[in-house]
């Protein structure tokens, strides 16, 4: 994924979110649980390049609570 305009947020399961800027590159692994989205303040434009692979899919999770998105600074 890479982030082309605006301001946003990747977080991994288990993990610190990391914030997202133009020009920020995230390589994404198969069958890593994570969410992307915008930062409260501002707008998110990126492109993500998937990689074909044998016995894959993309699996849409449950959303990011409000609690969980509040807490991002």
């Amino acid at each position: 994924m890479i982030c082309t305009a605006g301001s946003g947020w990747y977080q991994e399961e288990g993990k610190e979110a990391v914030s997202l800027e133009p020009g920020i590159v995230i390589t994404i692994p198969a069958e890593v649980k994570h969410w992307h989205g915008v930062k409260a303040d501002s707008w998110f434009s990126h492109i993500a390049v998937e990689v074909p692979g044998e016995e894959t899919r993309s699996e849409w999770c449950e959303p990011v609570d409000d609690e969980a998105y509040g807490k991002l600074r």
